[in-house]
């Protein structure tokens, strides 16, 4: 009979809890609630023996989107709401174990759409430089997308890819969830965390803050249009005119 595993990962039955809190007040009062955050710390851990034979282990959470609120938009990649965990620089993480991060940035069109929207989550792409590692992934939000309350659209779902036997991204059965995961020196895995949900009508978002966001990449063009209904030209500037009729048709 072979031992079960050990159980782990309480954290993220603790951001379900605050999420729970956020829609219950949400429901009494909207002007005194979030949009929900990206709920989950995307636990990844890498671990393989360097040339020297020494054993390294990376454990690390990654960051992703706030909730809207009332007040303001959501926080861009910031950390879990809970406990005093800090997202490394990808600088420490280089230093400290055989990987490069191809790319870590903010992730486009993840955050909820509305008055005041949610928060961008991140993109990680991490290449292996030793000759093979152990990956494990311990995350959610792959399959229900953070909330937004009061009109305020949901955010991305979550998304890890890695090399697959025929050498292609592969998602986990379990979107979020994986282990057992073999990689080899060069191949890289993807990670793609939520944005937070958004807060409010996203038609009565103000469409100079929409221009910005373009602007600033937070948003696509074409999201601008679809979520927010603001009509850009081909140069990023606002049409007010067309904006105005569309808003006024929907």
């Amino acid at each position: 009979m072979k031992r079960p595993k050990p159980v782990g990962g309480y954290t993220e039955t603790i951001l379900r809890v605050i999420d729970v809190i956020f829609q219950a007040v949400a429901n009494i009062d909207p002007s005194k609630s979030n949009g929900c955050a990206y709920g989950t710390i995307n636990a990844l851990s890498l671990a393989g023996f360097r040339e020297n034979g020494s054993r390294w282990v990376m454990f690390s959470f990654f960051g992703g989107g706030h909730g809207g609120n009332p007040e303001r938009d959501g926080l861009n990649h910031g950390n879990a709401p809970i406990s005093t965990a800090t997202i490394p620089p990808l600088e420490i993480l280089e230093a400290a174990y055989p990987i490069k991060f191809n790319q870590w940035a903010l992730r486009q069109d993840s955050g909820g759409a509305g008055l005041n929207r949610g928060g961008c989550g991140a993109v990680y792409e991490i290449e292996l430089l030793e000759e093979r590692a152990d990956v494990f992934l311990f995350g959610e939000r792959g399959k229900l997308p953070p909330l937004g309350i009061n009109g305020g659209s949901s955010a991305s779902l979550s998304e890890f890819y890695y090399p697959g036997k025929d050498g292609k991204p592969t998602c986990p059965p379990m979107v979020s969830k994986g282990d057992g995961i073999k990689l080899e020196k060069g191949q890289k895995l993807l990670l793609k965390t939520p944005g937070g949900g958004g807060y409010g009508n996203p038609k009565e978002r103000d469409a100079n803050k929409v221009v910005e966001d373009v602007r600033l990449g937070y948003v696509s063009a074409k999201s601008a249009l679809q979520d927010y209904f603001c009509h850009l030209d081909d140069k990023g500037m606002l049409d007010l005119e067309k904006t105005n009729k569309l808003r006024e048709a929907v």
